[in-house]
């Protein structure tokens, strides 16, 4: 195992560092586990800075305070290796997964490579290496060092991250340090950044005197001005200037980077070493191991004591802790050895090195892949079936570059054209929609007829969807691919058509999946009844759902994992699958299939909302819409605008609900998504409900389906039978609500969906005489699991506490109005929770508020628990970075959250936040 670094010397971290009081303060705070300072520190900073100096002192201090050392360093060669870094952070101390559960012990065991078996999703990885660092550091305190950690594999980085975001319950502390963060990375709330930046002017003066003291006036100021704050500039530009190594350096323009003058300061040191030398020094900067102290017989990529002398001597290589004793100077040492050698020596290189990991395929085929020029099918096998090997174990986006790799050494143009297409294929899903075009171009230049590829015609429209919701151009291609029949091709025209909900194209789609009936898995068919007019086809799809879940295989896309995740949030059984969703978000969205993770993160703000985690579902659709934002996929991002949608019309939010939809529709309406159409409208219905415009609800809802009927492939249609009855009876209309009811119940949709047959008793009950609607509500009440959908429940609470009192029954009205008060303002529904007040005080009952139990400025304020920490932190002159820092949210949600918590507290500014919390604090009521 590897660790950055040696120790220093003394107990002072600063003793020998000279300009970084503030960075050495915060790492042995770090250290020290100081109250109040997050556990986990990122070092970022230009090449050269004093990232790594800064670590090596971490290092060295938390042995010095009996802290046992774990981590490693990223290495290049290594990004593409799916866990690589795992195997580093786990190396020391594979003794300890004896000591965990044998589940957490057979997941790592598998994703090590040490037990065969299918690969583990992301969270059980995740969670497993918790389970192993918190049993280490209960032997010991545990400090996570990584040095260059942007180059260690996306894998080992997502799981890494879980990990940093859940350090405080365990003696465990993590640091890392890695290059500048670039315009577009975004920075997970929660990860302490540190940017370590140039050492001021005196500093540096102070460090070039220290390290050449009596140096040339002319040659000092030279050597400032270069360096220009960067410490190893400072160290290294002046031992060349004068040198023949400081030819190079001439050669550059006034104003190159620091980086630039660095790298060809030691590219000008390996060019003078002998070729030999150099080779063996190129093999270990691709091997990507340290620099090796060992007998010359034992590998081609060691150095003997006498090479080792003259590397040392001309500064590339430096001593350290780790068992060679040495290391590259710096990461541009690497560089430069691999920079100054010709392509024909690398390919030499990594030729040699294929050849040494015959015995681990992953990280021979990338040498493999490096080292052939020439066309070769053997290879190309090789490296296609390490490919499929990293799309199973959550690395679609990794398995991407092994594709194109593939095709680029294939001989034959089918198999050239068949695998950039399958390289577009998981490209579209991993999120990368413009690399995905290009390479179907690509593709059809190894084709005879490139117009008739039914799977490059499949992933085209699969981009067309994804980017621009182009439905009709989509539809157009996906035809032309049918007569091939791909089941993936069906699959993606059935999610098409049901955005489209065009009754012509349903037809055309069903001749297809009838003709080809039992051809393909029962997925297809599963699908398309459960999309297609789920009122007509619906019945006996849910056992067929549960047992397409059961026999999904291990090795099962995330593809099929998602179609089956929306077939269970259409029939109300997402509550079932929750773990098949969260393995979809945890395992796809860093280098996976990001489309997929989009989705997850959809269904679990549908979940989210029905469970009434409305919080929590607003959060996942927030995260989602951000992932979408990020990787162009606006068909999702307006999937998701629905959901946020749909949680702000449940608050009676109407203003945030209205511009919601107006965003929606505004992008769908031209594409001619009815779907997003129908949602959008589903959500200014329940948002007309709750401020008790039942006229405007009304008008909602009939844009989904006429009053009277259930119109078919209108997806939507049978979710909104309670409410398009609910405003028909409140606007008078009762001959329609009672035909829409009769169209309800000729479809049998109490059969469908339990939370169907709670809305559908409590439709019937608002056309029923009382006696009737009494016995039909209680009968919706009584009903098995209706917890598990507290908004409904509460609804349906709410129907028959207002029966209750026009019948002059106080007494049974009065419970069930408290009753839906109370779960009403548990989920957040505030509007409707005050509709319940209202009818509490008609009752009979001198209300001011109906508090939620345990939180009274809760209820009265209107807002949700995290809402209220947030106006308090606003309130305190946090800012929206800061306040998204200490909660774990992404400043985008807190931007959300004051957005709606300002109208509710009757203000327009943060500044009145203090005076709005502090007024009605005071006039809180005895809980």
């Amino acid at each position: 195992m590897t660790t950055p670094g040696p120790s220093p010397p003394r107990d002072e971290m600063s003793q020998d560092i000279i300009g970084r009081a503030g960075e050495l303060a915060a790492l042995r705070e770090l250290v020290d586990r100081a109250p109040g300072v997050p556990p986990n520190l990122v070092l970022h900073g230009d090449p050269g800075v004093g990232k790594s100096v800064l670590l090596r002192a971490c290092v060295g201090y938390a042995r010095q305070q009996g802290v046992r050392i774990l981590g490693g360093t990223g290495y290049e060669c290594e990004a593409q290796l799916a866990f690589a870094g795992l195997h580093q952070l786990f190396a020391p101390v594979m003794d300890y997964l004896d000591r965990v559960e044998p589940y957490h012990r057979t997941v790592l065991r598998r994703v090590l490579g040490l037990e065969a078996g299918p690969a583990p999703d992301r969270l059980a990885i995740s969670v497993s290496t918790i389970a192993v660092i918190a049993a280490v550091a209960e032997d010991s305190p545990v400090l996570i060092a990584v040095e260059d950690a942007h180059w260690v594999d996306v894998p080992t980085r997502e799981v890494m991250m879980f990990l940093l975001l859940r350090l405080k319950p365990h003696d465990i502390r993590a640091v890392f340090a890695r290059r500048p963060l670039t315009a577009s990375e975004r920075v997970t709330p929660g990860i302490r950044m540190f940017e370590v930046e140039p050492l001021d002017e005196l500093a540096a003066e102070e460090l070039l005197d220290l390290l050449y003291p009596g140096l040339p006036e002319s040659v000092r100021h030279r050597a400032l001005r270069e360096a220009a704050g960067n410490p190893l500039a400072l160290a290294e530009l002046p031992g060349v200037f004068g040198t023949d190594a400081a030819i190079g350096l001439e050669m550059l323009p006034d104003g190159a980077p620091v980086r630039t003058r660095l790298e060809s300061s030691y590219a000008g040191r390996v060019l003078a070493l002998p070729t030999a030398l150099r080779t063996a020094l190129l093999l270990t900067a691709l091997d990507g191991d340290r620099v090796e102290h060992r007998a010359t017989t034992a590998r081609p990529t060691t150095l003997s004591s006498l090479d080792v002398q003259e590397v040392e001597r001309v500064g590339l290589i430096t001593r350290d802790s780790t068992p060679s004793g040495l290391r590259f100077r710096h990461p541009l040492v690497r560089s430069a050895i691999i920079g100054t050698a010709a392509p024909d020596e690398v390919r030499a290189a990594h030729a040699m090195l294929a050849e040494q990991y015959r015995g681990d395929p992953e990280r021979r085929v990338w040498h493999l892949a490096a080292a052939s020029v020439e066309p070769a099918e053997d290879v190309a096998a090789e490296i296609e079936q390490a490919a499929r090997a990293l799309t199973l174990r959550g690395g679609t986006g990794l398995a991407v570059t092994a594709w194109r790799r593939a095709a680029g050494l294939s001989p034959a143009p089918g198999d050239a054209a068949r695998r950039l297409e399958r390289a577009a294929e998981l490209a579209s899903e991993a999120g990368q929609l413009r690399l995905a075009q290009e390479l179907l171009d690509q593709s059809r230049e190894h084709l005879d007829d490139p117009g008739h590829s039914g799977r490059g015609l499949t992933t085209t429209a699969r981009i067309l969807l994804l980017r621009d919701g182009d439905l009709a151009a989509a539809r157009r291609l996906l035809a032309s691919a049918l007569p091939a029949a791909a089941e993936r091709t069906v699959l993606v025209r059935i999610v098409a058509a049901s955005y489209a909900q065009d009754p012509a194209e349903w037809v055309e789609v069903r001749q297809v999946v009838t003709e080809h009936a039992g051809q393909w898995g029962d997925q297809v068919e599963l699908l398309y009844g459960v999309l297609c007019d789920v009122s007509r086809t619906g019945h006996g799809l849910v056992p067929r759902l549960r047992e397409a879940f059961r026999n999904l295989p291990a090795d099962a896309s995330p593809g099929q994992v998602a179609e089956l995740c929306r077939a269970a949030a259409w029939l109300d059984m997402l509550h079932d699958y929750r773990g098949r969703v969260r393995e979809l978000i945890v395992r796809e969205s860093g280098a996976g299939a990001v489309t997929y993770a989009a989705s997850g993160y959809w269904f679990a703000a549908h979940d989210h909302f029905l469970s009434g985690d409305w919080e929590a579902a607003e959060t996942a659709a927030l995260a989602g819409l951000d992932l979408c934002v990020r990787h162009d996929l606006e068909l999702l991002a307006h999937d998701l605008r629905c959901s946020l949608g749909w949680v702000a019309a449940g608050r009676g939010d109407t203003e945030s609900t209205r511009a919601y939809s107006s965003t929606v529709e505004q992008w769908a309406a031209p594409r001619g998504s009815t779907l997003h159409l129908a949602m959008s409208a589903r959500n200014l219905a329940l948002a007309a409900l709750a401020e008790g415009d039942y006229e405007s609800a009304y008008t909602q809802c009939v844009r989904v389906s006429p009053a009277g009927e259930l119109a078919p492939y209108a997806a939507y249609a049978p979710w909104l039978v309670l409410d398009l009855v609910d405003a028909a009876v409140r606007t008078g209309r009762n001959r329609e609500a009672a035909a829409h009811v009769a169209a309800a119940e000729r479809a049998d949709l109490a059969g469908l969906t339990g939370r169907l047959r709670l809305q559908l008793y409590a439709a019937r009950a608002l056309v029923s005489p009382e006696e009737e609607a009494v016995a039909l509500l209680r009968k919706a009440l009584a009903l098995p699991g209706v917890d598990r959908w507290p908004f409904d429940h509460a609804r349906a609470r709410l129907v028959l506490g207002e029966l209750h009192r026009r019948r002059l029954r106080p007494g049974d009205a009065r419970s069930e109005l408290r009753r839906a008060a109370e779960i009403f303002g548990r989920v957040g529904a505030t509007a409707w929770r005050r509709r319940a007040e209202q009818e509490l005080r008609a009752s009979g009952i001198a209300v001011a508020t109906v508090p939620v139990p345990g939180s009274p400025a809760l209820a009265l304020h209107g807002l949700t628990a995290q809402q209220l920490e947030v106006a308090h932190l606003a309130a305190s002159g946090l800012s929206n970075k800061k306040i998204a820092e200490r909660l774990y949210l992404s400043p985008r949600t807190v931007g959300a959250h004051l957005y709606r918590i300002f109208p509710k507290l009757g203000i327009t500014s943060r500044s009145a936040l203090r005076d709005a919390l502090g007024t009605r604090a005071a006039t809180v009521p005895p809980g």
